[in-house]
């Protein structure tokens, strides 16, 4: 039986690396048949927005990587239907990788999970 690893994004896509470096575990993860949960709270869920522009800020947009999560065989990727919510923003708004999910169901892939990273 394969380990369960819960990747969670819980900051905002900018202002830090943890966003890219997440996915990137999460991409490197998926190498080893690792059963992934890439799991979007808080503010982590302007990670999945569309049309975003940091080269404004003079960063490279990581956002489109988020497609390959389906090709790696990462196949649950969550958002939190509350925090999305929160933040007024709906699911057209995102990118088409994630389904929403209620933070009871977050919850439980967390709690199942062998390994948990969020940074």
């Amino acid at each position: 039986m394969s380990q369960s690893l819960a990747v969670i994004f819980n900051k905002a896509p900018y202002g830090t690396q943890s966003g890219r470096e997440l996915l990137d575990i999460a991409l490197m993860a998926a190498a080893f048949d690792m059963n992934i949960s890439a799991l979007f709270i808080d503010d982590g869920v302007y990670q999945l927005l569309e049309n975003q522009q940091p080269d404004i800020l003079n960063m490279k947009n990581h956002s489109p990587t988020f497609k390959a999560l389906e090709l790696y065989g990462i196949e649950t990727v969550l958002i939190n239907q509350e925090d999305l919510s929160q933040r007024g923003l709906s699911a057209d708004q995102l990118l088409n990788v994630a389904d929403i999910s209620p933070s009871s169901n977050i919850n439980q892939i967390i709690s199942r999970s062998d390994f948990v990273f969020m940074l």
